[in-house]
């Protein structure tokens, strides 16, 4: 059966949303994911390429008549440290390529009836910028690719007591590591390279629970009551 036969029958089967995200202008690469809840936690492949299972929740894709652009949101679980990685080694991913496709399980490499062609879309946006990070997720707003309005300068956004620069995390394994067992990230990254470690709440600890709560005290304990603080936030600037 063809795609448009499969979305009007009353039995078309599982829907699979595939999503290509496009880090290449971050200097990262290109990565191919589906939802966990749609395939079961394991990966697919559709069309001979393979998609990683990753907890992602998404709002906001469907367009409306009233010719008002949708600026969806994306939400990926941060479970497995595949994203925050990501996102401590080359940034928010701000200006990064996003695309969604729509397709039927029957239509996977593993399906009853495969075929690369059943698709509908793709759906093309681009990252605007990072909207909320902690250790449970990271969101995204994303706009359509063609849809430059509402565009902020200057593009990086002020925060007051919270800093945006990208902290080391331990990962001796890590093709990137250096010597220290440390992977620093390339984007706006933080400076501290010392060898003590410190939990989010500022309580010493062992470099595989090092992590940053992204305060001013964070940074004092790092480089010192004296020493000049390298933070990312804005801490003279005040509400108007």
């Amino acid at each position: 059966m063809t795609l448009s036969a499969v979305s009007q029958s009353l039995t078309p089967g599982a829907e699979i949303f595939l999503y290509r995200l496009d880090a290449t202008s971050a200097g990262a690469g290109t990565y191919y994911f589906v939802q966990a809840a749609q395939s079961d936690g394991n990966p697919i492949t559709f069309g001979g390429q393979a998609y990683t299972a990753v907890d992602i929740k998404t709002e906001g894709f469907e367009s409306n008549s009233g010719g008002v652009l949708p600026q969806p949101k994306l939400t990926i679980a941060n479970s497995d440290d595949f994203i925050q990685s990501l996102v401590n080694t080359y940034g928010d991913l701000a200006g990064c390529g996003l695309s969604r496709v729509r397709t039927f399980a029957r239509f996977l490499d593993s399906g009853t009836e495969p075929d690369p062609t059943a698709y509908s879309g793709p759906d093309i946006y681009r990252i605007e910028r990072k909207s909320d990070e902690n250790p449970i997720f990271i969101e995204w707003e994303l706009s359509a690719s063609f849809d430059q309005e509402g565009k902020l300068l200057p593009g990086r956004q002020f925060v007051r007591d919270t800093c945006t620069r990208r902290y080391r995390y331990y990962s001796p394994t890590h093709a990137q590591a250096h010597p220290d067992g440390y992977v620093y990230p390339v984007v706006f990254p933080c400076p501290y390279a010392g060898a003590a470690a410190f939990t989010a709440q500022g309580v010493a600890t062992t470099a595989a629970f090092d992590r940053c709560g992204r305060k001013d005290n964070d940074c004092r304990l790092r480089f010192g009551e004296d020493g000049v603080l390298p933070t990312g936030a804005f801490p003279g600037i005040a509400r108007v």
